[in-house]
């Protein structure tokens, strides 16, 4: 089946990014076949934020740096900003889902796919699969 659209998720890039990382094989098969595939990806704010936060360690800086710089500039890359209205989406959803532990960016990035549409997720997060989406990064051998 081919990728055509996705949601970029903070897992993925850090997968992506460190080779430490045990799902950065299937990161990087992922990635050439967005590429192959010359899909369109969705992602928030939110989720650079977290990508800058977990890869805050001087190690992986400034490649987290120069890929959230990519990202923002991408063409094939909508960044959905962080606005009062994404936040309380999320926040409601957050608030409501009281039988899971999903994070708050999770619940921002969970409304983003709904609206969109989105049902594949460039990710590793079982949150994902919980919310009704296929997180390809656990699902990709």
């Amino acid at each position: 089946m081919a990728l055509r659209r996705a949601f970029l998720d903070t897992s993925y890039a850090v997968a992506l990014l460190s080779e430490r990382d045990q799902n950065h094989g299937r990161a990087v098969r992922l990635a050439r076949r967005v590429t192959q595939n010359n899909a369109r990806l969705v992602t928030t704010q939110a989720v650079l934020l977290e990508i800058g936060n977990t890869l805050s360690d001087p190690s992986l800086r400034k490649a987290a740096a120069q890929y959230i710089a990519h990202i923002r500039q991408a063409p094939k890359i909508d960044v959905v900003p962080l606005t009062l209205s994404l936040f309380e989406r999320g926040l409601t959803l957050y608030r409501e889902r009281t039988d899971q532990s999903w994070g708050l960016v999770d619940c921002c990035s969970f409304a983003v796919m709904r609206e969109r549409e989105l049902r594949d997720a460039l990710t590793a997060d079982a949150h994902f699969e919980q919310a009704g989406f296929r997180a390809l990064l656990r699902a990709t051998a």
